[in-house]
């Protein structure tokens, strides 16, 4: 064997460590599916629930993979000094991916000046700090499931929608002050003085409402519930802060407002090759 060959052999052994001579090499053989903390934990509670399913097989990746023949690596997580593993980016193993969903799709941003200037022009009913106040209580008990104006109607057990609630924000300094700070999205106290004021600029003396849905609501229906839900209860807490009769006219112009013409949802719609309901985020 020639000098070249030789010195080509001695490199390969001294990466391997193995004699190039052998039948079977042992250098490719990482473990498979053990190499992987999750992965052997997924395998603990398919044991687990194997009994349980009466025998049906279940989870085995010896089946899934059964070659096997790399590195399994964590990731890690751009931007941050986090390493995870691969499996808990998928967004069914992710309990912080499916609330960010939630989140998104179960916000919706209600302008409320629509329904104020019906309610001032058409009704000579007066709008104030008061009754705005008074109107958040009512709509931080109807948004949750809450019955309004119907007497004995079914509601929704507290304990399943805790998470849903109202708040209002505006660009106006003396409105923002006469309101209740726990209804409040103060835009002073949330971003630096500089984008604050730009942030007031835009949104003028125009009020919105941020209408948070029951998670269970969007988990349950879809994302274009979320805005309907939203538009009835506001509806009906109109209808109880103002004392307004259900059946008139101008009602329907509260929905309209509270369903259509200032409704803002939070979920961007997909290309139609891929696009859910209205409100559907994608990801």
């Amino acid at each position: 064997m020639d000098a070249e060959k030789r010195l080509f052999l001695k490199a390969l052994m001294e990466k391997f460590e193995e004699d190039p001579k052998k039948k079977y090499t042992k250098y490719y053989i990482y473990g498979g599916w053990k190499q992987s903390k999750r992965k052997r934990e997924f395998v603990e509670y398919a044991k687990q629930y194997l009994e349980k399913r009466g025998g049906l097989p279940f989870y085995n990746p010896d089946i899934g993979v059964p070659l096997g023949q790399r590195k399994l690596m964590p990731y890690k997580l751009s931007g941050t000094d986090y390493i995870v593993e691969g499996d808990d980016l998928h967004f069914m193993n992710n309990a912080a991916m499916q609330q960010m969903w939630d989140d998104i799709r179960r916000t919706v941003i209600v302008g409320m000046d629509t329904a104020h200037a019906v309610l001032e022009k058409r009704l000579g009913v007066e709008v104030t700090p008061e009754t705005i106040n008074e109107y958040m209580e009512v709509i931080n008990h109807a948004l949750p499931g809450g019955a309004v104006v119907q007497e004995h109607m079914v509601e929704i057990h507290p304990g399943l929608v805790w998470d849903s609630y109202a708040k209002i924000f505006t660009g106006d300094d003396d409105l923002a002050d006469e309101i209740d700070k726990k209804f409040l999205i103060d835009i002073n106290k949330l971003f630096p003085e500089e984008q604050a004021e730009q942030l007031k600029a835009a949104i003028g003396k125009k009020t919105y409402q941020v209408s948070r849905v029951p998670t269970l609501a969007g988990r349950v229906c879809d994302g274009g519930t979320i805005a309907r839900w939203s538009a009835m209860q506001i509806g009906m807490s109109f209808i109880t802060t103002y004392k307004l009769c259900a059946g008139e006219a101008a009602i329907a112009d509260f929905a309209y407002a509270a369903k259509h013409a200032d409704v803002i949802v939070m979920g961007t719609a997909l290309p139609a090759r891929r696009a859910r309901g209205p409100n559907e985020p994608g990801g």
